[in-house]
């Protein structure tokens, strides 16, 4: 859902509604996505409903807290608070960047605590499932491999072009930040993205990838997103887009792949949000751990 810009009349450039405004733009201007402005415009409202259009300047980490407190009181999750405050501090660490402000009023304020949720990738038997309930739809099997061989977040599926699938092996993916990367493709993917660009008949090379499935309309990112989801519904599984990205990361490091090799197929610019899917293959390690221990098969040999 976008989120028109904010036209609240004030003459004064300072006041947070102006401010907000130059931050976006200043966004925008560095290629960060239109998703991710969208977002950032959403919070920021909500901060301009709770403190008023006040002068930034006068902006002091008491407002910081009684906004997180509301947040709370209506009732929003730790993590949507957490994520909140994340992006207000963003927003309060440009100004400083750019010299309006001398400091950051959220450094004064605790960062709210977020509890730890660790969503769970799918089994070998739910892909399977996922699979069988896209025989004899070309498009949703190509987009389930896509996004299963890949790990592409949605949005850059959604920015894919008929000329990019079929120049070889590898895609070349523009992800956040408008940073590019390479991103293989198997043998399996590649032949079911034939078999749909076949059945979608004569496109130009910089056509959109995904059409509806009369290939008269190319889909937008909520189409996509109901997509996916209509294939879980056909196959009894419970399924969304960011699911297909955990599963391509969890079931890569269990097969071996190394950090800094799943960190720049992800698109990840830190380290540090890679290694969150580690959490993911707990479980794995545990289990390993159990039949494998040294002081297991030291103590089954002692007397």
């Amino acid at each position: 859902m976008k989120h028109a810009r904010l036209h609240i009349t004030d003459t004064n450039p300072l006041n947070l509604c102006a401010m907000v405004e130059l931050w976006l733009d200043d966004l925008e201007a560095g290629n960060a996505s239109t998703n991710t402005i969208t977002v950032y415009r959403f919070i920021l409202n909500t901060f301009l409903r709770e403190v008023g259009n006040i002068p930034v300047t006068d902006i002091t980490p008491q407002h910081i807290r009684l906004y997180l407190i509301a947040r709370r009181r209506q009732g929003k999750s730790p993590q949507t608070v957490a994520g909140n405050f994340r992006t207000i501090h963003t927003f309060f660490r440009w100004l400083c960047r750019q010299g309006i402000l001398e400091a950051n009023p959220c450094d004064l304020v605790e960062s709210p605590k977020r509890e730890k949720v660790i969503k769970r990738a799918l089994t070998a038997e739910e892909v399977q499932l996922l699979l069988q309930a896209c025989k004899d739809r070309p498009r949703d099997e190509a987009l389930l491999l896509v996004l299963l061989d890949t790990g592409l977040r949605i949005h850059e599926c959604l920015q894919l072009r008929v000329g990019d699938v079929v120049q070889g092996q590898t895609l070349i993916v523009r992800g956040k930040g408008g940073k590019y990367r390479f991103v293989p493709l198997s043998a399996q993917t590649r032949v079911a993205l034939l078999r749909y660009l076949k059945r979608l008949g004569d496109k130009p090379a910089d056509a959109p990838l995904w059409w509806s499935e009369r290939g008269n309309k190319p889909m937008a990112l909520e189409g996509l997103k109901r997509a996916v989801e209509y294939i879980g519904k056909r196959a009894g599984v419970k399924v969304g887009a960011h699911q297909l990205r955990r599963t391509f990361a969890t079931w890569s490091l269990r097969n071996g792949i190394d950090l800094e090799h799943l960190r720049l197929l992800m698109g990840h610019s830190d380290l540090k949000t890679t290694q969150q899917y580690l959490a993911l293959v707990e479980d794995d390690l545990k289990r390993a751990h159990e039949q494998y221990s040294p002081l297991r098969m030291l103590k089954q040999k002692l007397p």
